[in-house]
This record gives C-alpha cells, structure tokens and sequence, in this order.
C-alpha cells in the first residue's frame, strides 16, 4: 500500500479530524485507536466515504509490547509516507495529589506512546528510502505550563524536545519531523475546563482572538506541515495568540 498515512488517536477529536483531512488528499490511512468498537465505526465510516483501503486499528499506545506486536506486522510492504502522533490523554490536577498511576498513564500514553511508535515508523520510512513526514502533537501547555496539569506539561514539553533532536537525527534522511502545539481546542478533553462558565470565560478573556479553537483548525495546521517541504524541526503554535 502506497502513499500511507498512520494517525494514532484517531478514533476521537484532533486526530480525526486530522485523519479526515487527510482521507480528503487522497491518503490511505491506518487509523489507530485504544477504543475497539471507537476503532471499528471509525473504518466502517471511512470506507463508506472515502472508499476502501482505510484500516482501523486497536491499539493501546502506552503498552510497548503491545506496539512491538502490532506495527512489526503493520508496516510490512507499506511505503509509509507519513505519521500523526495524536494520542493523547489528560487527568487534571494538583502535583500533591496525583495518584502514581496517573502519572505512569499519561507519561507512557502522551510521551513514550509516541516515541515508542515512531521508533517503529521511522524504522519503516529509512529502509523505503522515500523520505516522509513526521508530525507530533504537543500543545501550548507544554511550553508555558499550567497549574494543575504538571504531568500533562511535562509530557508535552517532553515531546517538543523529542520532536527537535528526532529532527536532527532524521533531516540528513529527509524525514521531516515538526509538532504542533494546540491552544484551547474544543473537544471532549477540554470539556472538563471549557464546561465551566466562570473558568470558560476566564480562558476566553486570555486568548486575544477571543474564541476557542476548533478540531479544524488543528487539521489544516497538520495539511500545512505535511505540504511545507522546507519545514523541519518547528513547533508551530496554533492558539489564537494566547502565547506571544
């Protein structure tokens, strides 16, 4: 399978909308989701409105052996031309009171998920010899932080940093790595924080174009990566201007 596209956390949110947009240029996309049923609809949808040639995969990222197992067997015969690293998740609150458990699952899901499986589609994309694409998604909490979301900040500041020495070590192959970093996205993530009217107000008052971004914007942000040859080991800030 030729001009493949692999998105994890693409059952929900960002990276469906990602993976939508890049359905529309024509990809052909493994779609990768913790959620079987989630993984499920998600294929049947984008068979029937894309076509054939879209496969759904269950996949729990922050098991390593689990990503072993499956992309050894994924990757084989496919030119592999691009990877979305969208997975991610959040458990808000205060460092004194998060629980090791939450810690170890956000760590392995956001930060080691993504390394461990762009290891394997690294591994991929050197041997075929066609260069490729890499995009990480981190967000504006990882540079600026927050309180109540250390863990979650140091995640995502840890992918900002993996996004640019992968960036070093893959550019003489001419694979490209860059990241994005979303602001405050409408999805059921934020749900948590955006739900609540005096806190939704504060957070709108901070963002200078006064409104709350969209799983699109991020999605056009990721076809503007993908399409800038000359891109390479960048963060770009979508975030309507909270961080200047």
């Amino acid at each position: 399978m030729n001009n493949t596209a692999i998105i994890t956390g693409a059952t929900r949110g960002i990276g469906l909308a990602i993976a939508h947009a890049f359905a529309k240029q024509n990809k052909q996309l493994v779609l990768i989701g913790r959620d079987e049923t989630r993984v499920a609809a998600v294929q049947e949808l984008f068979q029937e409105t894309y076509g054939d040639g879209h496969v759904g995969i269950a996949l729990d990222v922050s098991n390593k052996e689990a990503i072993d197992q499956t992309l050894k067997d994924l990757i084989k015969g496919k030119t592999i031309d691009l990877l979305v690293n969208a997975a991610g998740i959040s458990r808000d609150g205060l460092l004194l009171q998060t629980k090791e458990k939450d810690v170890q699952d956000i760590i392995n899901t956001n930060l080691l998920g993504t390394m461990y499986v762009t290891q394997h589609i690294a591994k991929a994309m050197i041997r075929k010899r066609q260069g490729g694409c890499i995009i990480n998604l981190s967000s504006v909490i990882g540079l600026s932080g927050n309180p109540g979301q250390c863990i979650y900040s140091a995640s995502k500041a840890g992918i900002i940093g993996f996004t640019k020495s992968l960036a070093k070590e893959l550019g003489p192959l001419q694979i490209r790595v860059n990241a994005i970093a979303p602001g405050f996205i409408e999805t059921d993530m934020t749900a948590g924080i955006l739900g609540q009217p005096d806190k939704r107000a504060s957070v709108l008052a901070s963002i200078p174009l006064r409104r709350f971004g969209q799983v699109d914007d991020i999605a056009e942000a990721a076809l503007f990566i993908e399409r800038s040859k000359y891109m390479h080991g960048q963060v770009l800030q979508i975030d309507g201007g909270l961080i200047v």
